[in-house]
């Protein structure tokens, strides 16, 4: 089970600013954006994810083929640090 911090207003409209920016700024959906992240670093070699559904298998592999600008990265963090 979540804990109750993860559920809370705060954390959500951060999420919800780095969801927008994903979509309007880098034109990739939050799970896409999400990934990218995660496979952007050196020491990662691969992401494990869930996928229930063909076209979640789609958008999940798209997420590797995008090109995101490190700012986009820097200014999520910057955004999402307070809740590290």
């Amino acid at each position: 089970m979540l804990p109750k911090r993860w559920l809370q207003a705060p954390l959500l409209t951060a999420v919800q600013q780095v969801k927008l920016m994903a979509e309007r700024e880098a034109g990739v959906s939050l799970t896409q954006f999400a990934l990218a992240w995660v496979l952007r670093r050196q020491e990662v070699s691969s992401a494990i994810i869930g996928a229930t559904r063909p076209e979640q298998v789609v958008e999940n592999a798209a997420a590797a083929e995008k090109g995101i600008s490190p700012e986009l990265f820097a200014r999520a963090e910057e955004i999402l640090a307070p809740f590290w």
